[in-house]
């Protein structure tokens, strides 16, 4: 936003005043590689920053957690015996232990979820009889297909099935994802993903499906089996091949999470005052009390996703129902998905996807929104999934350096044949340390300066929010809280800098100080010794006299 762009680089100009040097890369509104997949700056077609998105996750990650291990996140409602309606020989072909999902015992189901009487979406065909839609509930306002009216419907507990590789590869898996984007991306290829010639809603439409292949990707990576040891762990060159080196991927992850963080904020209000049904008050309190810091954290960050900027224009008004419905068709092809553990996450995860969307797309008027608990449910766990894929990107980029930095010292240990080269060795490590210190020195100065940006940021908002409150401004007047936040801006900045100025001067005027008593006691010095000389010559001529 340009009030944070205005912040950052008056920040940095108050660092050129304190004579540090900065970078000048820090301040411009663009990305910014800094190697092993890690980027600063902003995130394509949204409103946001890849840091403003780590910052979010890293107050969000336990609370997160902890929401989805209670009662009511848990457990989903699912049919995953559902036919695939495009391919007759499409089934669950696996047969590994990995794959399977297990019901769980519906003694652990609260009583309020089994007596629910749960809400019919239309029933209808936008393609007739012959339709692949048949015997489905669908609206045609809707982003998703849902299982509710399905009879093989029962209860899985996610966390004690958890994403990961299943071992579920091959012809089946390529065949799913090359359907979802040869036939249902608005025919994007996948290297045009990011071709600014393509319509705002149809690049962003693609790049949430590669997004969410790219979070589903990073999962299993990290939760590899290793077939020869039978030990769990990340896989680097899984990672690496997979999304490490395809920066659009990893930017796309990013931009589901802004996606997901704008919905949250648009429906706060509606998720803070929902009934969440545990089946005792006191875990009931607990989901009501996470899902306010969740919505508290959405709150700080508000216009992470501008939504209005799309489908209104004569060229896209009408391209909304061309979305739902494509969107509606990957949905079904998550039933076509031959691993049952991997169909369980990907049609929860879509399913979550289509919620933030429906929120964001579907009315303006979010009073009158009304979402199913399989909704709630997905939406919670979608998000989540957002959150992990990200700490584990971290933790990938941490593995990858290490990995590099060992197979560099091997390489080194192998070319020190003598003595002369180790010499060189070190000298050179020693220089490269002394470098890195400077720029870690360097680093830790320029995050502070956008750490205080922030802050400042986040304060303007809070007192403009504040002056909202009591009726003095328009909470809902962008330009007017874009001034106010930019007045405040230019009024610390002048205070900061008149601080900067009375330290200077007070430095300069003790500096006077010191040199004029060094000067006074030098004088004192010198008048004390042509003293003594007169008191000696007059001393001399009177011992004359008396001789």
């Amino acid at each position: 936003m340009k009030s944070k762009q205005i912040i950052i680089q008056l920040l940095g100009l108050l660092s050129t005043t304190l004579l540090v040097k900065g970078d000048d890369e820090f301040i411009s509104s663009g990305k910014r590689d800094k190697g092993y997949c890690c980027f600063e700056g902003q995130i394509s077609d949204c409103q946001c920053k890849y840091e403003s998105v780590e910052e979010m996750n890293k107050e969000l990650t336990p609370v997160l957690k902890d929401l989805v291990l209670t009662t009511y996140f848990r457990y989903y409602k699912v049919d995953l015996w559902k036919e695939c309606p495009f391919w007759p020989d499409a089934e669950l072909l696996c047969t590994s232990e990995r794959c399977s999902v297990p019901s769980v015992d519906i003694s652990k189901i609260p009583d309020e979820w089994k007596a629910e009487n749960l809400s019919k979406v239309e029933k209808s065909s936008i393609f007739g009889e012959s339709s692949m839609f048949h015997n489905c509930d669908y609206s045609s306002n809707e982003f998703c297909i849902f299982d509710e009216e399905s009879g093989g419907l029962r209860y899985v507990d996610l966390p004690t099935n958890p994403e990961r590789f299943t071992g579920y590869q091959g012809d089946s898996a390529t065949r799913v994802w090359n359907s979802i984007y040869n036939e249902n991306c608005f025919g994007i290829p996948n290297h045009l993903g990011d071709n600014k010639d393509t319509c705002l809603e149809k690049r962003v439409y693609y790049k949430l499906i590669s997004g969410l292949h790219a979070s589903i990707s990073t999962n299993v990576c990290y939760y590899w089996l290793d077939m020869k040891t039978g030990v769990w762990g990340p896989n680097i060159d899984c990672f690496i091949w997979k999304i490490g080196k395809f920066p659009d991927r990893i930017e796309n992850i990013y931009l589901n999470f802004a996606i997901y963080i704008r919905a949250i904020n648009k429906i706060s209000d509606y998720l803070n005052n929902y009934k969440y049904c545990n089946g005792n008050d006191e875990e009931d309190e607990k989901v009501s009390t996470l899902i306010k810091k969740v919505t508290d954290v959405s709150k700080d960050y508000p216009f992470t996703f501008d939504e209005t900027k799309f489908f209104n224009s004569p060229e896209t008004k009408d391209l909304l129902s061309d979305t739902k419905f494509q969107f509606r068709n990957v949905t079904r092809i998550m039933d076509c998905v031959a691993c049952e553990k991997c169909r369980l996450w990907g049609k929860l995860q879509i399913t979550g996807l289509g919620t933030a969307l429906k929120i964001l797309f579907s009315t303006d008027d979010v009073s009158s929104l009304s979402l199913k608990r399989s909704e709630i449910v997905a939406f919670i766990n979608g998000f989540n999934k957002l959150s992990t894929s990200i700490n584990m990107i971290d933790e990938f980029r941490n593995l990858w350096k290490k990995r590099d930095a060992e197979k560099a010292n091997d390489e080194n240990k192998d070319n020190n044949d003598n003595t002369e080269k180790k010499k060189e060795t070190e000298t050179s490590t020693k220089e490269t340390q002394e470098g890195e210190e400077k720029e870690e020195k360097k680093q830790t100065l320029d995050d502070k300066l956008i750490e205080v940006g922030r802050k400042i940021y986040n304060f303007n908002n809070k007192v403009y929010d504040l002056l909202a409150y009591f009726h003095i401004v328009d909470y809902n007047d962008k330009e007017l809280r874009e001034k106010f936040s930019v007045g405040m801006i230019y009024f610390v900045c002048l205070i900061s800098a008149f601080i900067v100025q009375q330290i200077v001067i007070d430095k300069a005027m003790k500096k006077q100080a010191k040199e004029f008593n060094e000067l006074q006691k030098a004088k004192e010095i010198k008048d004390n010794k042509d003293n003594k000389k007169s008191i000696n010559k007059n001393e001399k001529k009177k011992s004359k006299k008396i001789n």
